[in-house]
């Protein structure tokens, strides 16, 4: 039996175990191994570590959070299997080690209301969202998210002598819909979420701005443990598949085959993802469990 765990934002989570299921029932004979699929629905127990099934796909805070020695002792690293998009491999979204492979990625948006947030006030960069104008009127996801997890541990860790302010400055409270209607309320003056439900506040007369320095973001990846047959690597040419990245794409999603196009908003915006590599990111997510 080889386990397999998803672990990816709300709004996805069902729709992929979906087309896992399908794929992996009509591949039985190509696979030739029974194949559990295990659904989080949500980041990562706190107090995890290292991998909990043999391929995980998603959110992996539980292993970026490892040390090198542990990853290369546990994971089947595989460079250069998995071809990525030009840009995102110039950007750094290929692993090093070859052990976590991205097949999208999730960015984070901030959205606002016209009616209580003038356009003129709102920040250029994420880091402006650490300034005392910004100290309780910032509204995220509650800390068990993905989105928190990943944008506070970054902010911490590129800003460590602001640490507090990310603390003070934004409210961490509730899910997605919660937030657009905190935001909508005129209660918190902006919302951060991940791009699709900053999409959805925007039928709600919520605008999404485009922060000059990119929107932070996270690698959805999939990793093998080291126990597991190289066969079974064919479920990370699924992920690459069209059915999957087509899929990623109407969520707004940034997609990772070469294939793939961007979705439109984040071309007619020229959006840019904010991602400093694989090490440093390792780094925030280990500064985030201490």
């Amino acid at each position: 039996m080889v386990k397999v765990r998803i672990q990816l934002p709300l709004n996805i989570s069902r729709g992929i175990e979906e087309i896992l299921r399908d794929h992996i029932e009509t591949g039985r004979e190509e696979y030739q191994r029974e194949i559990d699929i295990v659904n989080s629905q949500m980041c990562g127990a706190e107090g995890e570590t290292g991998p909990q099934a043999d391929i995980m796909i998603g959110f992996t805070p539980d292993l970026a959070q490892q040390t090198d020695e542990y990853i290369l002792g546990h994971m089947l690293s595989a460079p250069g299997r998995f071809p990525i998009r030009k840009e995102l491999r110039d950007s750094g979204f290929v692993d090093p080690r070859g052990c976590f492979h991205t097949f999208g990625i999730v960015p984070f948006v901030m959205f606002y209301n016209p009616d209580y947030t003038v356009a003129a006030e709102i920040p250029r960069s994420w880091n402006e969202l650490l300034e005392p104008q910004w100290k309780g009127r910032v509204i995220m996801p509650g800390k068990e998210h993905m989105a928190p997890r990943v944008i506070r541990a970054v902010l911490k860790q590129q800003n460590p002598e602001q640490a507090r302010a990310v603390d003070e400055n934004i409210t961490c409270s509730g899910m997605p819909p919660n937030v657009i209607e905190a935001v909508k309320s005129g209660k918190f003056a902006l919302g951060i979420a991940n791009i699709t439900f900053g999409r959805i506040s925007e039928s709600q007369k919520i605008k999404m701005f485009w922060p000059e320095d990119g929107l932070l973001c996270m690698p959805q990846v999939i990793a093998w443990s080291k126990d597991l047959d190289e066969s079974m690597l064919k479920l990370g040419d699924f992920m690459l598949s069209p059915k999957v990245q087509n899929f990623l794409i109407q969520q707004a999603f940034y997609p990772a085959a070469p294939a793939a196009e961007p979705p439109e908003i984040l071309r007619n915006n020229h959006a840019v993802l904010k991602w400093t590599g694989w090490d440093n990111f390792r780094a925030a997510m280990k500064s985030s469990r201490s």
